[in-house]
């Protein structure tokens, strides 16, 4: 069976910066796709498809959330977010690792959880993540005289 997975970001993700991200720290994967030539699709090293991105797209009413995901889940989201899609092959073991693992990094850095068993709404871990931040050369990494 395969692994449907939604990321529900709290900022526009760049999702082939994540996926480049983790062949970058390592995953064995090779990207195709992405950027301007949606889904970004995710392969192992034998070129077998492991999991397909789409592309994000902004919901900011939470009743669409609610009907798509459970009020339940949506009353702990709120809106607006943006819905990534991440599925997983079905016959591929390594394939849900590497979606999971994909998910969790997209919102690890800009905020937001994963459903269906996100815990929580996580808040962003990169400046770039933050208009706030975007302006502030206090910020490290942050606009600015170095």
């Amino acid at each position: 069976m395969s692994l449907d997975l939604v990321a529900l970001a709290r900022r526009r993700p760049d999702v082939f910066a994540v996926a480049d991200g983790l062949a970058a720290m390592g995953e064995p994967i090779h990207i195709r796709g992405g950027e301007n030539e949606p889904p970004t699709r995710l392969f192992d090293a034998a070129g077998r498809l492991l999991v397909s991105i789409e592309e994000p797209v902004e919901v900011t009413v939470a009743s669409e959330i609610a009907r798509l995901l459970g009020a339940e889940f949506a009353a702990r989201v709120g809106a607006p977010v943006w819905w990534v899609d991440v599925r997983a092959v079905a016959d591929i073991p390594e394939a849900a690792r590497v979606a999971r693992r994909f998910s969790d990094a997209l919102v690890h850095w800009v905020g937001g959880t994963v459903y269906p068993d996100g815990e929580s709404d996580a808040p962003a871990r990169s400046w770039r993540a933050d208009p706030a931040a975007a302006g502030d050369p206090s910020v490290i990494g942050g606009p600015g005289p170095s």
